[in-house]
This record gives structure tokens, sequence and C-alpha cells, in this order.
């Protein structure tokens, strides 16, 4: 499991669940209630989905096993517990079927105050509570935490086919980082790319893990060889992502015209569709630059804006001339400047 980054929603698409919110409370409040609404709500639910897919690494992992595809929305507090925090977006996350209905399910432990003891990733950095043991692809709670427990347990994070998993992707990433390090060393353009490819890949808590080994015991962990690259990537390509404040005003209302509007019959009422924001975005950038050799090179990844300017320290660092950093739309890189 590895830290997201929650992205506020527009005022609009807020608007919007909280009318819904409403209808919950007006239908009795029930989990019932939330449920047949939620079911109804086919629009907020592909606000809700867009967000959540505008959150998530790679090819749309879950945000519990990191492995399969998050094909559904979770209630992190479930129905049963809070009926009317079925449309609140800070109780939604992308999980893969299998953690949702096979595992989760309708568990929510607490303890003895009523506090949660589930990790949530958008809320939390994950390490706090779970260690991921890269020689046995096994999760351990942090110093017995009682957090990390129940996450493990909940979500099954040490099933079988997980652990494998991450067993054989401790085995790649190691193998791609030092292939990796060798293109970015050489300036070569490939190096992006498969820094990406990795990025993409199931299981990036397996390199989130590698990235915050101690400098005592990672020789021993991913082997004397691997260190330099290692190191080199943890400058390149930061994965903690979750601390940081998002600021609504500075990332960009993305509108998809086949969601605007609320439910037919408003529409009907209207006479027309109403425009409704579906959901904001971080903020993309890319790099431009000129390596030693005088050719102009652009990045083939996007960053945050933290990992961009370490980025940009080191291909300064490399000799690189003309190095920008530059803000990109979502899905778009920059072009290398002549």
């Amino acid at each position: 499991m590895i830290p997201v980054q929650r992205v506020p929603v527009s005022d609009r698409t807020q608007v919007l669940l909280t009318r819904w919110t409403g209808r919950v409370r007006d239908a009795g409040g029930t989990s019932k209630a939330a449920r047949e609404q939620w079911i109804k709500a086919q629009t907020p639910r592909k606000h809700v989905r867009t967000a959540l897919e505008s959150m998530t690494r790679g090819a749309v992992r879950c945000m519990y096993c990191d492995d399969s595809r998050g094909t559904d929305i979770d209630h992190f507090q479930p129905l049963e517990n809070a009926p009317l925090r079925a449309f609140e977006w800070s109780n939604h996350l992308l999980a893969c079927s299998y953690c949702n209905s096979n595992a989760k399910r309708s568990q929510y432990p607490v303890n003895g105050d009523g506090v949660c003891l589930l990790v949530d990733p958008s809320a939390e950095e994950p390490a706090n509570h779970l260690r991921l043991l890269l020689k046995s692809g096994l999760y351990d709670p942090v110093d017995k935490s009682a957090k990390g427990e129940e996450t493990i347990r909940v979500f099954g994070l040490n099933r079988p086919d997980l652990v494998k998993g991450r067993l054989d992707a401790f085995f790649r990433a190691c193998s791609n980082m030092r292939d990796w390090h060798g293109l970015h060393q050489d300036a070569d353009p490939l190096a992006d790319r498969l820094a990406q490819a990795l990025l993409d890949s199931p299981f990036i808590d397996v390199v989130h893990a590698m990235t915050r080994l101690e400098p005592g015991v990672e020789a021993t962990v991913v082997g004397q060889a691997t260190v330099p690259a290692l190191d080199a990537w943890r400058t390149a390509h930061s994965l903690s992502f979750c601390a940081a404040d998002a600021d609504a005003s500075g990332i960009e209302d993305v509108v998809d015209n086949t969601l605007v509007g609320d439910d037919r019959t408003q529409q009907g009422r209207a006479g027309g569709r109403n425009s409704v924001g579906l959901v904001t975005t971080m903020q993309n950038y890319g790099l431009t630059w000129t390596d030693p050799t005088g050719t102009p090179r652009s990045s083939a990844v996007a960053y945050d804006e933290p990992s961009a300017q370490y980025r940009k320290a080191a291909l300064e660092s490399e000799g690189c001339t003309s190095v920008e950093v530059v803000a990109v739309r979502p899905g778009e890189l920059p072009e290398p400047r002549g």
C-alpha cells in the first residue's frame, strides 16, 4: 500500500454530492436508503470514479493491494456504519473487486475510543503502520501497530497471490532500476520511459518500500550492485506525495461534457442540461533541457512539482543546460526546445 494524494473536487461537484446526501437523509438516513440512492446516482458515481482514477498510479491500480485494476468505488467507512457518508468525497477510495467485495466487505474495526483501525492511504502514510519485508513479500505491522495488524487482516494483504507478486516485482524492480541507472547516467531519453514503465507496473508498493530502506540495510536487501541505482532513483523519482496540501485554486477543472447535469428528472424540469464541473486534478510538470552533446531533450514522464525540481537538479549536476520545468496538462508532455 502506498500513499495517494486526494484531489479536491470542484465546488460545483461538491454541491452535487451534497444534494445526493440530502436525498439519503430525506429517504430516512438508513443504510438501505443510502444503498438505494447510491445505485440511482449514476452521474455522481462517474464524477467520483474519474476523480479517484486521477489519484492512482499506473494502470488505475487498487489503492489497497496495488495489484489488480481498481474497478470498485469503496466506501471506506461502510454504508452500514455511516449511511450519510455515502456521497462524502473523503470517504471514497478505488479498490479492486476482491479487496472491496471479498476481503473488506462491510468491515470497519475500531478501537475502544471508536477510532478506525484501518489505514486510509489518502489520509496518512501507510508505511507508518505497514512494513513490507522485501525478501519475503509479506507485510508486517510496524511496532505491533494495531492499525497495521487490522489493515493486513481486513484487506488480506498477505494472501498468497499478492506475496508471490511482490517477490517477483522486487526482483524485476532491482533489475529495472539498474538498467534505468545506466541509461540515466548516459542521459539517454529511454531512461525516462523505463522509469515510467516501472512506476506504472503492479506492486508499486515494492518500489516505495525500496526507497525507504535505511542506508545501513539497503545493501543487504537489494544487493550492493543496486545501491547506486537506488540512490539515484530516490533523487529523481519520489513517491512520498501524501503529505502535500492540495490547493483547489492551483489545479485545473476537467469537465466531461457527457457527465454534466444532475439526473434526468432534474434535466427534464430545467428543459436541458445543467453545467456541473466534474473533478479537479493535480498539476503535472515536465522538463526540457539540452544534454551535454547539445541535443535538445524533453522528459517522457510527468512529475509532481517536488519531483520535477529534483529531476532538474539532477540534470544540471550532469552538465545539462537550459533545464526548465514546464507545467503540462494531464496526458501531455513537453516537446524538446531547439
